[in-house]
């Protein structure tokens, strides 16, 4: 099985080519260049590389967040787009589950705002939480932007691992219907809703 794996949630986007459980090789979209442009791009670049036809492909595994809006957005929009155009599956894979995957001891607390973070870890199923409540736990934390937490870096070995288990078990994913999981609105709609409620 040979499958395109897609991780663009942070600041860095990242694809891979994998047959089977095995990553052939990965390319890297630095910060500031994960459009569309970039994204397909790269993914040219590393079939090139591995002398891999979009055709020969089974399946697209894509990471769906939470994290960057664009990022997430350009990342399913091609996940989609992949699917449709080569008939092959698509499988779509939270971005808390890969990183709790990566640290299966500590509490992953993604999106964070006004104090309340999207989380999970041991014993907690996904939900929007205080950060207050996550500290008191007394876990390790993976989480953006908070003092003494590991950052949350999500490794596109693990997205392919996560997401070709998926296949196998049959979970895959509509691509007329899939959508990144934004969990909350972003910010410039929250600023932009608050300037027309004040005007």
């Amino acid at each position: 099985m040979l499958a395109l794996t897609l991780e663009n949630s942070t600041a860095a986007g990242v694809v891979a080519i994998g047959r089977d459980d095995t990553l052939l090789g990965t390319e890297t979209i630095p910060p500031r260049k994960r459009h569309n442009v970039d994204l397909m791009a790269a993914v040219a670049a590393l079939c090139q590389t591995h002398r891999v036809q979009p055709a020969d492909l089974d399946a697209v595994f894509v990471s769906l967040g939470p994290g960057s809006f664009t990022g997430l957005r350009v990342a399913v929009a091609t996940a989609k787009s992949l699917a449709l155009t080569l008939g092959v599956k698509v499988v779509g894979v939270p971005t808390i589950d890969i990183l709790r995957a990566q640290h299966p001891d500590a509490v992953v607390a993604l999106n964070i705002k006004r104090d309340t973070a999207w989380s999970a870890g041991p014993g907690l199923d996904p939900d929007l939480r205080s950060l207050d409540e996550l500290r008191a736990l007394g876990r390790p934390l993976v989480a953006d932007k908070l003092d003494g937490a590991t950052p949350p870096r999500p490794d596109v070995a693990v997205l392919h691992r996560l997401g070709r288990q998926r296949l196998l078990a049959g979970q895959t994913d509509d691509p007329f219907t899939l959508a990144p999981a934004y969990i909350r609105e972003p910010e410039a709609v929250t600023l932009w809703e608050a300037r027309e409620n004040t005007g």
